[in-house]
């Protein structure tokens, strides 16, 4: 016969789980919206003999910043699990191939975990225990980003803030304490720029990690860090060489004239006269 304790912390635990993947599923909502506003905002793009025709012009000012090597170190959080709470510190590089793709080639965090106190009460309260729970100890990743949104913000209607908001598509390994598992990842973003070498970074990323035999986890990996950006010629582009033009436009005037340069008067003939 169960007694009412035991039928209490079976509740605890349960209403535990459920709230687990409820707010997975709100995670996952969230992100997914998000991911359907980046994607559906697009630049007003005129067609200019509309424009022209109806004494309307738009100028699109073009990207004030010029992304190509960027080096970025975060801090964040794994919110998710109801057991413990995962606070993370890791880096990443991304190669930006033009002002709208970049590859994310390798990022790393590490996460340090906290307990939440849960399965301590359901121990003490209710003399149960919850079922192995796995944590996550470290994550590694690659992704591709798409920034098809950047302008401007004010603060305090006197300084001007450049702005932009990314997506991100990949996926990697995260490493549980029982092992690694793949994930799949996605999120958006934004980056406020500092300047040309500095600029801060918010990244919200859901993740689905296949837990075999017992279903899949959703990990919510949010961070905040800086970026510092160097280099000036993309891999898409290849060097660029300077061209020095040493003309003076007046090439034509000392062929007609020759005495109207010093260096050619000096050396011209004297025209013979029959």
């Amino acid at each position: 016969m169960t007694t009412p304790t035991r039928n209490t912390a079976k509740a605890e635990g349960h209403r535990a789980l459920v709230s687990r993947r409820l707010t997975a599923q709100s995670a996952v909502s969230i992100a997914v919206g998000m991911v359907v506003a980046v994607s559906t905002g697009r630049p007003a793009l005129a067609d200019d003999a509309d424009e022209l025709k109806s004494g309307r012009v738009i100028a699109v000012q073009e990207r004030p910043y010029r992304m190509v090597h960027e080096f970025s170190v975060a801090a964040g959080t794994l919110p998710l699990d109801a057991l413990y709470t995962g606070y993370t510190l890791g880096g990443s590089y991304t190669l930006h191939l033009s002002d709208l793709w970049a590859w994310e080639a390798i990022s790393f965090h590490y996460s340090a975990n906290a307990k939440t106190g849960l399965e301590d009460d359901l121990a003490s309260k209710y003399s149960v225990a919850p079922t192995s729970n796995p944590e996550i100890e470290y994550l590694v990743g690659s992704n591709l980003v798409i920034t098809p949104l950047i302008g401007k913000l004010t603060l305090l209607n006197e300084n001007i803030i450049h702005a932009a908001a990314f997506l991100s598509v990949g996926g990697g390994l995260t490493h549980f304490s029982d092992g690694f598992r793949p994930q799949a990842s996605i999120g958006p973003g934004i980056r406020l720029f500092l300047g040309q070498v500095v600029s801060t970074r918010l990244d919200i990323r859901a993740s689905v990690v296949p837990d075999i035999p017992s279903g899949i986890d959703v990990i919510l990996h949010i961070t905040l860090g800086v970026s510092f950006n160097f280099g000036s010629v993309r891999a898409t582009e290849g060097a660029s060489e300077e061209v020095v033009d040493s003309t003076t436009g007046f090439e034509d005037l000392d062929e007609l004239y020759p005495l109207s340069n010093p260096a050619l008067g000096r050396n011209a003939k004297p025209s013979e006269t029959p």
